[in-house]
């Protein structure tokens, strides 16, 4: 017999590994747009202005275009 909680957990624990699948999808988007950009422009696109468009740090920028992320 199954309890109701032992479901729930299941079911949160389904949920969460879906987000983290999709949150790792969109950081590898994200990291392969801003290596373009700066690719494209470097002198435009400096890491920050990429982090002020992006909503981000210049630190996590330079890390993206250094690939110390994955």
């Amino acid at each position: 017999m199954s309890d109701a909680r032992a479901q729930q957990a299941r079911e949160h624990h389904r949920a969460a590994q879906a987000a983290q699948e999709a949150a790792k999808q969109h950081q590898r988007q994200r990291n392969e747009l801003v290596r373009r950009l700066r690719a494209e422009d470097p002198q435009h696109w400096t890491y920050q202005a990429i982090a002020r468009a992006v909503g981000c740090s210049p630190e996590l920028i330079a890390a993206i275009i250094k690939e110390r992320t994955p």
